[in-house]
């Protein structure tokens, strides 16, 4: 699939994720937190979900996971735009 191919369908499944009530998160959170960064990477990271930092910006592994996540990142040359990072649930 191309890169906007991929792209459409992410915001689509964003769309859905953002009206999702299918479990007790949909009661409790802020924001939904979909992916973030190139989907087309080929890298991707899987947390097993939102904390408290990303639920308040709707952006998965920020905080202090993901200023280490970071670090490591920068340390073999690459970049959150570079990988894709998301979360379980």
């Amino acid at each position: 699939m191309d890169s906007t191919g991929l792209n459409s369908k992410l915001i689509n499944l964003a769309s859905q994720i953002s009206t999702c009530s299918s479990c007790r998160l949909s009661q409790t959170r802020t924001l939904t937190v979909p992916g973030d960064g190139d989907p087309s990477s080929g890298i991707m990271f899987i947390g097993e979900g939102p904390g408290y930092n990303e639920d308040q910006q709707g952006i998965p592994f920020i905080g202090r996971a993901g200023n280490l996540l970071e670090q490591l990142l920068q340390s073999i040359g690459l970049s959150r735009k570079k990988v894709f990072i998301t979360n379980m649930v």
